[in-house]
């Protein structure tokens, strides 16, 4: 498809899902979409990395294919192509059997500590495919994780103890995922015991959730 073709198209802002669809069934089209989220600079670059991202969700082995192209999302200025970024690499955990993600693990999970607490919910969001996927990874994941309590992210240029809460409520979630794979069980459910009377009513529940779960 050419550039200009799928431009004109992204400007009537199509349904993500059903563009997805499309390119899971055109490799041409994935292909463009590629090519857009490497060359635009405006919101139609977000729209191509979105399609791309619901993709990597239902067909993970097509955007597999093209993972180096995924790769710098990582890097981009642009938030909302960081965080697709960071979404389809975790989609792509469970096929990456040529282990491209490896030479990766530190920067991804370095942005757990990004001031920005999207961009840390979105690795949080992630890290239980990994975990998954690599069980060697799991400990230094888990590690890394329950040491996001203490990280400060910022809300108007200071430090919020809020997205903290948010951000536990994620890893109560995440932990979930794979609880039982995990090798320090009782330092999980240590951290949801430390999360059940949190000031955030949704986090709070949510460890109550786990440990009756997980039997803490």
């Amino acid at each position: 498809m050419e550039q200009e073709t799928l431009r004109e198209r992204l400007k009537s802002k199509p349904d993500p899902e059903r563009l997805a669809a499309e390119a899971g069934a055109d490799p041409a089209l994935l292909a463009a979409l590629l090519e857009m989220a490497e060359s635009e600079c405006t919101a139609l670059r977000y729209s191509a990395t979105k399609a791309v991202r619901i993709l990597s969700g239902q067909r993970p082995e097509q955007v597999y294919l093209h993972y180096a192209a995924v790769v710098p999302w990582l890097r981009a200025s642009n938030s909302f192509v960081k965080w697709d970024g960071i979404l389809t690499l975790g989609n792509l955990a469970a096929v990456d059997r040529e282990n491209r993600f490896a030479p990766l693990y530190g920067e991804y999970f370095g942005l757990l500590r990004d001031p920005q607490m999207v961009t840390a919910a979105n690795v949080v969001r992630s890290a239980w495919k990994f975990s998954l996927a690599r069980p060697e990874w799991e400990p230094d994941i888990t590690r890394r994780l329950l040491e996001v309590p203490e990280v400060p992210y910022l809300h108007h240029g200071a430090p919020s103890p809020e997205c903290n809460r948010v951000l536990c409520g994620h890893l109560l979630d995440c932990f979930d995922r794979y609880f039982d794979r995990a090798q320090e069980q009782g330092a999980l459910l240590a951290f949801a015991q430390s999360q059940l009377h949190s000031p955030r009513k949704g986090t709070a529940k949510a460890a109550a959730r786990f440990l009756r779960r997980h039997g803490g």
